[in-house]
């Protein structure tokens, strides 16, 4: 047999395998949809020049996971909530958000969705109102979801959004109320219909 061209034979062979590995490792993943989770369904809880903020996607397909992130050193601003609201609970004012954390007030309500008693610590983590994953809002009436960010840093949490397609989910950090964001709730594109 030539050398040259059994070479040249096998190197090919190993490519294509090295190919077909990659290709077959990567199918569940895509398949599952788990390629796409990172930044664009990713809420960032970040700290910079611009202040504590979320950097969050503007839409989100129904069903899809959402990771929330917290970027910022525990130990420099304290933990956060991502807590899902009602727009109308949003304190939109300096002086809602100085008294947000009083009776009757969001802050205080999201502290106790979480089993907060006074200064005591948080005994439920994450808080699930509704259905399982990201779908209900919460007010002074009505517990909503949210998850507690702890004092560990790069912490995180990803569960799917199944809030219904139409919607869109609000949400804020109890401990810093001029937190906030929406992300709105689209439909899942359809599949083409195959040429009959």
């Amino acid at each position: 047999m030539n050398k040259r061209l059994s070479g040249v034979s096998t190197r090919g062979i190993i490519a294509l395998a090295v190919g077909l590995i990659a290709t077959l490792a990567l199918a569940p993943a895509l398949a599952s949809g788990a390629g796409e989770l990172g930044p664009a369904n990713t809420v960032f809880i970040k700290a910079d020049k611009g202040g504590l903020r979320f950097e969050a996607p503007k839409t989100i397909v129904a069903g899809e996971e959402l990771e929330v992130l917290n970027t910022t050193n525990p130990k420099q601003v304290g933990p956060h909530t991502f807590s899902l609201v009602t727009k109308g609970s949003i304190p939109k004012t300096p002086k809602a958000r100085q008294v947000c954390f009083t009776p009757k007030h969001i802050c205080m309500a999201i502290a106790k969705w979480h089993g907060v008693s006074g200064n005591g610590p948080v005994k439920v983590n994450p808080v699930e109102a509704g259905a399982e994953g990201w779908d209900t809002l919460g007010s002074l009436t009505k517990k909503g979801d949210s998850w507690f960010t702890g004092t560990k840093p790069n912490a995180s949490i990803v569960q799917k959004v199944t809030a219904a397609a139409g919607t869109t989910i609000y949400f804020m950090c109890a401990i810093h109320p001029w937190m906030h964001g929406s992300i709105e709730v689209v439909a899942p594109t359809p599949l083409p219909l195959a040429a009959s």
